[in-house]
């Protein structure tokens, strides 16, 4: 029997935490907040979208940054055994199958899967430490990891630590990167942190009169290095830009390039309606302005922002020449939208960068660099899509972590 030191309290750790304890370790886990699972609450808007209930293999597809390095933790604990543990410990769930297989809580509420863990911790006499927040790592001269240091100067002993500490989105819930500095000063290779799954701001001034407009479905296109990147979802404006599910997807795929440069943006607001089905329409009653032969199709606020932008508002069929009737359909088929930067960290979803994969063994979660030390999470650079995926990727890392003590 080990003892073994978990640092950090949202999902990868508490699963981290339980998984070890199972096995007979002697488990502490530090928390700095006064609660544990606090940026767990925000997941799924509230809701806690735990999952999702696509075949494992999709997974893959759904993974942003460094794929390959996760396929020993979600084929070591995959979405399926999740739900079973759900089940196995009296957690309801529901699957969404309309809204892309997403499996939330039963109640709709982050806190029920949160208190459930608080309770198998108890259960499982797994000692946990609040308000306590680490400032180092204790290493030998052999590079093994001997424990912890707090803010208080208490060192806490231990055979080997799990660190599960996050990224950097949302750090007033306690993932504000300080761990990733204390790996570096002890040797590890952090790679340079970016927002992902975040809103996006647009330099065109005119969306400003969309705000509060939602799109359903639609597709949003940009080539980044050559290489064409296509996602579809819905998507609302805003007074900043743009969001919505889809936008947050398609930030994780040009978050780096934003960094230098501008990203233009091709949305077509209706992908499975032609061009020519869209002129049909536009035409089919010559008594009704352009914009009410459209609102079948699209919403009419919309519509009426669109057309005031090309001075068409009150336009019927017999007055719309081919040249304005182009306009109108770009605008619908192929919007034209720049962005040059997300709505940044604080507000993302995730972190993409962390803990170099190079420096970590996948089948294992243990660190090449120093002996005894593993990580899970968000904390090491891995990024995924919105829908489930990063929770499932933190709850099968920490699963790893914890079976390879």
């Amino acid at each position: 029997m080990s003892k073994v030191i978990v640092v950090g309290g949202g999902p990868s750790g508490m699963m981290a935490a339980l998984v070890a304890s199972k096995n007979s370790h002697e488990v502490t886990l530090i928390e700095r907040n006064e609660e544990l699972g606090k940026k767990l609450k925000l997941t799924g808007g509230g809701r806690c979208n735990i999952t999702n209930k696509r075949y494992i293999e999709d997974f893959f597809d759904k993974v942003v940054t460094n794929k390959k390095f996760l396929y020993s933790a979600l084929y070591s604990f995959t979405n399926e055994d999740l739900l079973s543990f759900l089940d196995e410990s009296n957690l309801e769930y529901k699957v969404e199958e309309h809204n892309d297989y997403k499996v939330y809580t039963r109640s709709d509420k982050a806190t029920e899967l949160i208190n459930k863990f608080k309770d198998l911790l108890i259960e499982n006499n797994i000692k946990v430490l609040y308000n306590s927040k680490v400032v180092d790592l204790i290493i030998n001269e052999n590079n093994k990891i001997e424990g912890i240091v707090l803010d208080n100067n208490t060192k806490v002993l231990g055979d080997k630590v799990i660190i599960s500490t996050g990224g950097k989105s949302h750090s007033k819930t306690g993932s504000d990167g300080t761990m990733h500095k204390i790996l570096s000063k002890h040797g590890h290779t952090v790679t340079n942190t970016y927002p992902a799954l975040s809103p996006l701001k647009i330099k065109e001034d005119w969306t400003r009169r969309l705000q509060g407009i939602s799109l359903k479905d639609i597709e949003i296109s940009c080539k980044i290095k050559k290489k064409k990147i296509c996602k579809r979802g819905d998507m609302l404006f805003a007074h900043f830009g743009i969001t919505g599910p889809v936008v947050l997807i398609i930030s994780s795929y040009i978050n780096k390039n934003l960094e230098n440069e501008s990203v233009e943006l091709n949305v077509d607001v209706l992908p499975d309606v032609t061009r020519e089905e869209i002129s049909k329409i536009m035409r089919e009653n010559p008594n009704k302005n352009i914009a009410n032969n459209l609102k079948s199709i699209l919403p009419l606020n919309f519509l009426k922002e669109i057309l005031d932008l090309l001075n068409l508002s009150e336009t019927k069929p017999n007055e719309l020449t081919k040249e304005n009737e182009i306009k109108i359909i770009d605008y619908i088929k192929n919007m034209k939208l720049t962005t040059n930067s997300t709505l940044g960290i604080q507000v993302s979803m995730v972190t993409s960068g962390g803990v170099s994969v190079k420096e970590i063994n996948a089948s294992s979660m243990e660190s090449k660099i120093i002996e005894d030390l593993y990580f899970t999470g968000e904390v090491i650079d891995v990024d995924a899509e919105t829908g489930g995926y990063n929770l499932q990727i933190a709850f099968s890392t920490g699963y790893l972590a914890g079976i390879s003590l």
